[in-house]
């Protein structure tokens, strides 16, 4: 059972290091893309975001200890941020001046680099919680 528990922190690892890896060609693809086909990317990757976010806060939820009440603030400031880019996006127009385009060009790239900062943190935050839970498993077999 505990090895599996651990197989399956390896296959997180896995998965994360490989999406992680293709963000980059998915972004110069997406610079490519035409406008209303961006638009409705855009769309359905918010919603993918969304319902993984539910799908992680039910989880939390159930699961009901100390440790998921921190995970479950951890998600609503990533729910939080998707809405503020919800608003941030539903605010673009074709009528927006250059100038007004621009700001909101480079208040988006801002974001952009934050979101990007906060999974690096997570990522360290995801190793360490791995280690703690290699070190908890090997204590728990000592012990027993």
């Amino acid at each position: 059972m505990e090895e599996e528990k651990l197989t399956k922190l390896s296959e997180k690892l896995a998965d994360l290091s490989e999406k992680a890896g293709q963000i980059e060609e998915r972004a110069e693809a997406f610079k490519s893309a035409q406008e209303d086909k961006r638009d409705q990317k855009v769309a359905e990757m918010k919603a993918a975001v969304l319902e993984k976010q539910d799908n992680m806060q039910a989880a939390i939820q159930a699961k009901g200890d100390d440790i998921s009440s921190a995970w479950a603030a951890v998600g609503q400031s990533m729910r939080d941020r998707a809405e503020s880019f919800k608003e941030q996006i539903e605010a673009k127009s074709a009528d927006i001046k250059a100038d007004r385009a621009a700001r909101r060009a480079d208040r988006l790239e801002y974001n952009a680099m934050l979101a990007l900062e906060f999974a690096a943190v997570a990522l360290e935050d995801a190793e360490l919680a791995v280690a703690e839970a290699i070190d908890a498993r090997i204590i728990a077999e000592s012990l027993g």
